[in-house]
C-alpha cells in the first residue's frame, strides 16, 4: 500500500466525542453564556461599523458614495473583544468566538457566488458553544484541565485518553453537552493507482449510480428513505400529542412533565435517525471509493445538485421524499473519503443526463426506472445513463469537444455501444444494497 508524503499537505483532524454528565451542566450552562454573549456583541460591533462607515441609516437608507466602508478583520475584532463581559472565558476562547464567525462570514461569501439566497450570519445567540485552544488544555492525573477566565476554578473532566490539540464543548441535538477532542491524523494518504474517470450519478432512490467505463454499479437508497419515512409518521404521531397537552396547558403555568416527556422522546427519535442515516451514508461513500480504487480510477465526476431544491413541485409526498434527500451529505462524506484514497472529486453539471441517450445522443424522458433510446433498440437503468453521461460530460470538458456524448468515438465505453448494452441486474449486498451489472454477457440486451 502506498501513501503519500508532503510537507505542504493540508494538516488533516479526527474527532473523539464524550457525553458530559450533567452535575457540569451549571458550569457549562455559565460559559455557554458568556459564549453566546460576547458572539452577540462580535455581531452588533461588525454590522453597526460597517452600516455606520458606509453612510447608512439603521433602517436601511441610500448609501452616501462619499464614504468608504469598512469590513472589521479578524485581527481588528480580537482586539476589540480581548475578553467577555464578565471575564468567564480564558483569552484565546474570546479569539476563537471572533474566529467562528469570521469563518462563518467566509462561507458565506463563498456560497453567494452560487446561491444568491444565502445569508450573512446576523442572528445574535443566547447560547454559543465553547472553544478551548491548545494553550488552555492540559492533561493531569487522568484528569482534562480545560482553564478559564477564573484560573481556580478550570473545568475538570476525568480522561483517560492523551492530550488533544483542541476541544470544544456544545449542546448535543438530543440533550445534554458534549465535548468535542480534536486530534491530528497522522495516517497517510494513499496514491491513486491508475489514471480513470468514472462518472458518478446521485439519486434519492438509488444513492448513487457508479460508471468506471466498464460497468455499471447502482447503491440503493431505499434504507435511509424507509428510515425517513418511519420518522416522519413518528413525529406525526408525537406532535398531535404534544399539540393536545399544550392546549390544556393554562397561560402563565409550568408545562406538565408529560408534555416534557414527549417533546424529549420527539428530540432523541430526530437525533438518533440522524446519526443512523449518517453513518449509512459514509459507509456507502467508503465502499464506492475504496471499489474506484481498486479499479484504478483516479478521477470522480459527480452531478451538481446544489440548486435543486428551487425548482422541486411534485406534490405533497414527493416534496417531503426529495427535501429530505441527503445529497449534500453524501456529496461530503464522497469527498472525506475520496481524500484518503487519493482521488479527486469533479463536480459537472448534470442537466439532461438522465434524458440523453448514450449510444445516439438523442433526448428521450424516461418512464419509470428504465431508460429506452428514442430508436427503440437499447435500454438501461435510468440512474445508470445518468452516470455514464456525467462521465462523458467530464472527459469532453477536458477535450473540448462539445457534448456529443456516446458518438465520440474515443470514449473508453465505445465497445459498449458496438456489444451488448449494459443492463442492471443481481448482486445485492445486505448492508450497502448495492447492484452491480456487467455490460459484457448481458441478458435481455439486444445489439444495435
Amino acid at each position: 500500500m502506498l501513501f503519500r508524503q508532503s510537507k505542504n499537505e493540508k494538516r488533516r483532524y479526527f474527532v473523539r466525542k464524550l457525553t458530559l454528565p450533567g452535575r457540569l451542566k451549571p458550569r457549562l450552562d455559565e460559559l455557554s453564556l458568556a459564549s453566546g454573549a460576547l458572539y452577540s456583541a462580535v455581531v452588533t460591533a461588525f454590522w453597526r461599523t460597517l452600516r455606520r462607515s458606509a453612510g447608512r441609516s439603521k433602517k436601511g437608507g441610500p448609501r452616501d458614495p462619499r464614504r468608504k466602508a469598512v469590513f472589521l478583520s479578524s485581527g481588528t475584532l480580537q482586539k476589540w473583544f480581548p475578553k467577555d463581559a464578565e471575564g468567564l472565558l480564558h483569552s484565546h476562547t474570546c479569539d476563537a468566538v471572533v474566529d467562528h464567525f469570521v469563518a462563518a462570514m467566509d462561507s458565506a461569501r463563498t456560497r453567494k457566488k452560487h446561491d444568491p439566497a444565502a445569508r450573512f450570519p446576523r442572528r445574535l445567540k443566547k447560547y454559543f458553544k465553547v472553544t478551548f485552544k491548545s494553550t488552555a488544555v492540559r492533561v493531569r492525573d487522568g484528569q482534562l484541565l480545560l482553564s478559564t477566565g477564573d484560573k481556580k476554578r478550570p473545568v475538570v473532566i476525568p480522561w483517560t485518553f492523551e492530550l488533544p490539540v483542541a476541544v470544544e464543548i456544545g449542546w448535543r441535538e438530543s440533550g445534554g453537552y458534549e465535548l468535542r477532542a480534536m486530534y491530528p491524523d497522522t495516517r497517510g494518504v494513499q496514491v491513486a493507482i491508475g489514471e480513470k474517470v468514472a462518472g458518478l450519478d446521485i439519486g434519492e432512490l438509488r444513492i448513487a449510480a457508479v460508471y468506471d467505463g466498464e460497468e455499471v454499479e447502482l447503491h440503493s437508497g431505499r434504507l435511509i428513505r424507509a428510515r425517513n419515512h418511519y420518522a416522519n409518521k413518528q413525529q406525526a404521531k408525537l406532535d398531535v400529542r404534544i399539540s393536545n397537552k399544550r392546549k390544556l396547558t393554562k397561560a402563565g403555568t409550568r408545562s406538565s412533565k408529560r408534555l416534557k416527556r414527549l417533546q424529549r422522546a420527539r428530540r432523541l427519535m430526530r437525533a438518533r435517525i440522524k446519526r443512523q442515516n449518517k453513518d449509512q451514508l459514509r459507509k456507502q461513500a467508503r465502499t464506492i471509493v475504496s471499489t474506484l480504487h481498486e479499479r484504478r480510477v483516479q478521477t470522480v465526476a459527480v452531478g451538481d445538485l446544489s440548486n435543486i431544491r428551487d425548482s422541486i413541485d411534485f406534490g405533497k409526498k414527493a416534496n417531503q421524499k426529495l427535501h429530505l434527500w441527503a445529497f449534500g451529505q453524501f456529496l461530503a462524506e464522497l469527498k472525506l473519503q475520496a481524500t484518503k484514497f487519493g482521488l479527486s472529486v469533479k463536480v459537472v453539471d448534470e442537466s439532461f443526463t438522465s434524458q440523453t441517450c448514450p449510444w445516439t445522443g438523442g433526448r428521450k424522458k424516461p418512464k419509470g426506472r428504465t431508460f429506452v433510446s428514442p430508436c427503440g433498440t437499447h435500454h438501461m437503468d435510468r440512474d445508470g445513463v445518468g452516470a455514464v453521461n456525467i462521465r462523458a460530460r467530464y472527459l469532453e470538458s477536458l477535450a473540448g469537444k462539445g457534448s456529443a456524448y456516446g458518438r465520440t468515438p474515443t470514449l473508453p465505453w465505445t465497445p459498449v455501444i458496438a456489444g451488448m448494452a449494459p443492463v442492471t441486474r443481481g448482486r445485492r449486498y445486505r448492508v450497502l444494497h448495492a447492484q452491480r451489472s456487467n455490460p459484457q454477457g448481458m441478458e435481455g440486451s439486444t445489439r444495435p
